[in-house]
């Protein structure tokens, strides 16, 4: 049987060498899969989860069709600035997950390669700068990006400022969480105010910021409402519906979009069965394209992930009046910025919370924050009561994983967990 997608991606990308060619067919792909999900929905995927899908193609479909009217932005980068100018955030993490959903990163993995960028970056900014360098990657207003979570984000965007030729705004988060650094990136962020005024030559409408804002603190209240229930309460899910979680979590914040998903997603728990299955609490991205994992985690009942740690960094609920502050704190005070162990005791915080079965800690390829620190994370949540398995892979280059390592292993660690339940 022809698989309609893998020849696709192989028709990509051998126009990779017709740049905008390759765009448009891209561009097709995805407003066909966009018609295609809002009217023959995936019926196994609750209300939200759906409504979920539709948002986060728009936002995609955005940067290709109005690439002018968009921002390139890094996935923990605040965007509620970008509502006063009437602009959209374009996710590079996220783009290179939909350039793998069309079944084409690899030529772009292979750009980057022949380009000298290394084999040991991040395979999501591989494909995004592989993308830029082969002239796919919709050429955007303008770059802003944060310093958060990694090194990748302190190379990238500047390299694509320089190969797209096009103005970037960097915002310094510092390691140390105090009120000094908060009023240091506060600071940053009304200066991207006057950078965006000046690239976009419009006014900025304070009262569509604020709205934002205040947008964004009820999406937050929604979704801790939300953790009240996700302990004993079981809605079908999947590992891209996780993954799309995290986009309206960070740069969709503020967004009419990420507000109503909220409320969606509340009304489906309300709905929602007992749980009586293994709940598993993942860490960072996942390879939502593996089959095997697909298998053994997605609208299953009996093993499932009950929440997503990338997802929760910014459900902080901080008083504060001052917006440039309130974003400034989100930022600051993440647990993927400073030290390890904020990151290790805010995550124990949620897997005690919601009494987790165990954790798995995905290493992404590349990822030195996540891979450098798993070692004294699983020691720390195993101290706990928590068991952790350390899974390595990739999140978007599907060359640089093995199925059968992956099925093993998780395979392996799901049955453990219910032989502990037994006893």
């Amino acid at each position: 049987m022809v698989n309609f997608v893998e020849e696709f991606g192989s028709f990509v990308s051998k126009k990779v060498s017709q740049p905008e060619e390759a765009q448009k067919w891209l561009l097709r792909s995805f407003r066909f899969y966009d018609f295609f999900q809002r009217h023959f929905p995936d019926r196994k995927k609750v209300k939200s989860k759906q409504y979920l899908a539709n948002a986060c193609m728009d936002f995609m479909l955005q940067g290709f069709l109005k690439p002018q009217n968009t921002v390139f932005v890094s996935v923990f980068m605040p965007c509620e600035i970008l509502h006063g100018f009437g602009l959209s955030p374009m996710c590079a993490e996220m783009f290179s997950t939909y350039l793998n959903g069309a079944n084409c990163e690899q030529v772009f993995v292979q750009k980057a390669k022949e380009a000298g960028i290394s084999d040991t970056f991040c395979s999501y900014h591989k494909v995004v700068m592989g993308a830029a360098l082969a002239g796919v990657l919709p050429k955007n207003l303008c770059i802003v990006n944060t310093s958060v979570a990694c090194d990748a984000n302190n190379l990238t965007f500047r390299s694509l400022h320089e190969i797209q030729d096009i103005p970037q705004f960097y915002i310094d988060v510092p390691y140390v969480k105090d009120e000094e650094s908060v009023s240091y990136v506060a600071n940053q962020l009304k200066d991207c105010v006057s950078f965006l005024q000046k690239i976009t030559g419009r006014d900025f409408h304070e009262n569509l910021f604020l709205e934002a804002i205040q947008r964004s603190k009820e999406t937050i209240s929604n979704m801790k409402r939300v953790q009240a229930l996700r302990k004993d309460t079981y809605i079908p899910t999947d590992l891209t519906s996780e993954l799309y979680e995290v986009l309206m979590m960070h740069n969709g914040l503020g967004s009419n979009q990420a507000f109503e998903y909220s409320q969606l997603l509340y009304e489906d728990y309300l709905k929602g069965e007992k749980q009586d299955g293994l709940k598993l609490l993942w860490m960072h991205t996942n390879p939502f394209y593996q089959k095997t994992i697909q298998e053994l985690l997605n609208n299953r009942k009996d093993q499932y992930i009950v929440a997503t740690e990338m997802s929760y960094d910014v459900w902080q609920e901080f008083e504060e009046e001052d917006p440039y502050r309130y974003m400034a704190k989100r930022l600051v005070y993440d647990p993927y910025n400073g030290p390890i162990e904020d990151r290790i005791a805010f995550t124990r915080s949620i897997a005690s919370e919601l009494e987790v079965d165990g954790i798995v800690l995905f290493c992404h390829w590349g990822c030195k924050e996540t891979c450098g620190g798993s070692l004294l994370m699983k020691q720390a949540y195993e101290a706990s009561g928590f068991s952790t398995l350390v899974l390595n892979g990739d999140g978007v280059d599907r060359e640089n994983t093995s199925n059968g390592q992956l099925d093993t292993r998780i395979s392996a660690f799901l049955e453990m967990l219910k032989r502990k339940n037994r006893r």
